[in-house]
């Protein structure tokens, strides 16, 4: 593998000394830019590896995977050159790889004056990862390929019945069959499945342990009964956590290691992002914000199969009891036609002039924009989007922007989110690429 024999200890002394390979994390899908200033040294990552032969082929492999990824095509010469690695060294990982079905060869590259370099290629539909989005209204999937390239989607709203824990893993490997018949991939090619659940979830043993917004979600081992009913391996996270991985991977956060997403539709709830990682808290519930408390409001006792006082006065059911409510004040028309508007529906109203509906909306800018300035006192993030089908609203982020814009500090920058309700399962994308990168290489 290195030049001389030499002494175990000594060789692995010496390969974290070596200008060893990049490290490339969770750059499928990004732009030749966004792939450069995701790389950093590996060197330590090596230094806990036992000095045997085997390892350091993997090491070598897996390195090699990384950069492949990052630069395909490209030719083994190029390798040789972004990874230090002596030409035989990479030939045999190459061929290691090859073996394993992960590299393509795609004929001869352009040539500098010599013989025309072999061009290699990524497999990328070697494998594929699906993502589940479990909201509190409708169950949305995706497929993509081990690029990130999505093959296909499939939502369902969720019925009463079909919000237990046992309905919706059912929906969810309906969902994932369908995705793939129409996308013609075999479902023993699906290495791995990440689902979002909308609630407090114990990342680690993959269970939820309260989601109010469904039915009969206490202390559910998610992850158990979805490999149960999928028979593929499975992760599982807070939806918003997901969001916010997604909008780091491919939206408005991206390069932006200290921020928070706040979701806004069904419930609310916030992904906290700091120091270029989701923050968890001690009990998995930080960025439960929908349990904040509301100004000149009595704060109730907090319970897990309730929602929150924030949640209540914001999230959409509760921007559309506000509506009903301004409904029935004296002099106000009576239009049956306007009390079964949505959130959605009402800040469209309000874009029109509606003086009723203008104060709705300034009433719930008022309490995200106190909700973001607290937040910012404590944690001082750069930048706070808004998502969800209420959040993205440009009339609610207009507003509450306007309201931030009167503090001196305390005043992040604020986004609506550039992927909407693809948050989540980009997001779950990039975390199931990277729960399946050390799978790849046995």
């Amino acid at each position: 593998m290195l030049a001389a024999p030499r002494s175990m200890d000594t060789i692995g002394k010496e390969l974290c000394k070596e200008p060893f390979i990049t490290y490339i994390i969770a750059t499928v899908g990004e732009t030749e830019k966004q792939k450069d200033s995701m790389r950093t040294s590996v060197q330590s990552n090596f230094q806990a590896i036992p000095a045997r032969p085997s390892n350091l082929r993997q090491a070598n492999a897996r390195g090699l995977l990384q950069l492949l990824r990052a630069h395909h095509p490209c030719s083994k010469a190029d390798l040789v050159r972004h990874s230090g690695l002596s030409a035989p060294t990479v030939s045999a990982g190459i061929a290691h790889l090859e073996a394993l079905g992960l590299v393509d060869q795609i004929g001869e590259g352009k040539s500098n004056g010599g013989r025309p370099p072999g061009m290699l290629r990524f497999n990328a539909t070697h494998g594929y990862m699906a993502s589940a989005d479990i909201g509190g209204t409708r169950l949305r999937m995706m497929l993509a390929n081990l690029d990130g390239t999505v093959m296909a989607r499939w939502s369902v709203l969720l019925g009463v019945k079909q919000k237990t824990p046992e309905a919706v893993c059912f929906l969810i490997a309906e969902g994932l069959a369908t995705m793939c018949k129409q996308s013609s991939v075999a479902l023993d090619k699906v290495l791995h499945l990440v689902a979002g659940a909308p609630g407090v979830t114990n990342v680690t043993e993959g269970v939820v342990l309260s989601a109010p917004n469904l039915v009969g979600w206490r202390n559910v081992a998610l992850r158990s009964l979805l490999e149960f009913e999928t028979g593929i391996s499975c992760s599982i996270e807070n939806d918003t956590n997901l969001a916010a991985m997604g909008e780091h991977w491919q939206g408005v956060a991206q390069g932006v290691d200290d921020f928070i997403f706040i979701a806004m539709g069904t419930g609310v709830g916030a992904g906290v992002f700091l120091k270029g990682q989701i923050y968890y808290g001690a009990q998995w519930s930080a960025g439960e914000i929908g349990y904040f408390g509301i100004s000149g409001r009595e704060r109730a006792a907090m319970h897990t199969d309730e929602t929150g006082q924030l949640e209540q006065a914001i999230g959409g059911l509760g921007i559309e009891k506000e509506w009903q409510q301004v409904l029935l004040r004296p002099g106000s028309r009576a239009q049956s036609d306007l009390a079964g508007l949505r959130a959605t529906q009402i800040f469209d109203l309000a874009k029109e002039g509606d003086g009723r509906a203008v104060g709705v909306l300034r009433h719930v800018a008022r309490i995200v924009a106190n909700m973001i300035t607290d937040i910012s006192l404590l944690l001082n993030v750069d930048m706070v989007i808004l998502g969800g089908g209420v959040g993205t609203h440009p009339s609610l982020c207009r507003e509450t922007d306007n309201l931030l814009q009167r503090n001196e500090f305390a005043r992040p920058v604020l986004r609506s989110s550039g992927l909407g309700t693809e948050a989540q399962l980009l997001g779950a994308i990039t975390l199931g690429l990277r729960q399946v990168e050390a799978k790849l290489i046995p």
